[in-house]
Formats: C-alpha cells, structure tokens, sequence
C-alpha cells in the first residue's frame, strides 16, 4: 500500500479547505487505501480517541474498525469522498458505522468541530 499517501489521506480527514481552520472527530484513524488516481479505502482502524471527547462518550475505542462514513462503504470508499463528508462546516453532523474490537456493530453521529 501507498504509505504517504495513506498519511495524506489522514491528515485530510482532519483539515478543511482552509489550512488554518482544523476540524476535530475526537479519534484518530490508521487509514490503508488501494489505488493512485483515484484512491478507495480498503481499511480504516481507529487508532486513537481524544479523552473526554464525544467519540469517547458514545464508545469509541482504539482498534474499532470504520466500516461507513455516512453512506460510503468501507472497503470501497473513494476516499475523496471520505475527506468530503469530514471537510463539512463546524457544527455538520456526520455518521460513523464501526465495528468493535469485540465484533459489535454501532453507529454513532458526531458533529465536526
């Protein structure tokens, strides 16, 4: 896998447009894709979760698998559609599906901060 560009692919998750204005989840993600043009996300694991964040609050735990970014389906989602969903306004609700460690499915809402 493309090691930089996953890095690239990360750090899109948590920019906007606007370099100095950076939005926050209140997890982190260790991101692999397949492709060079046109990039898709085979596997997205949280790999770290902010302390007393909302991520936290509604169980979001390191090594839970993203397997959805609202209606964009992991393994397969562009990730320039990824980075779209996260690069909305402050205060966007955006939908997150995981799957724990333990094999439970959940969904949780967060709004971009």
């Amino acid at each position: 896998m493309f090691r930089l560009l996953i890095l690239v692919i990360v750090a899109g998750f948590c920019m906007t447009g606007n370099a100095a204005e950076k939005k926050e989840l209140g997890f982190k993600l260790d991101v692999t894709v397949k492709g060079f043009f046109s990039p898709e996300v085979t596997t997205a694991t949280v790999k770290s979760v902010t302390p007393d964040s909302l991520a936290e609050t509604l169980g979001v735990r390191a090594g839970d698998r993203l397997i959805s970014i609202v209606d964009c389906k992991i393994p397969g989602c562009p990730a320039s559609v990824a980075k779209d969903y996260i690069s909305q306004d402050i205060g966007t609700k955006v939908t997150f599906e995981f799957i724990s460690e333990a094999g439970t499915n959940y969904t949780i809402a967060i709004p971009l901060q």
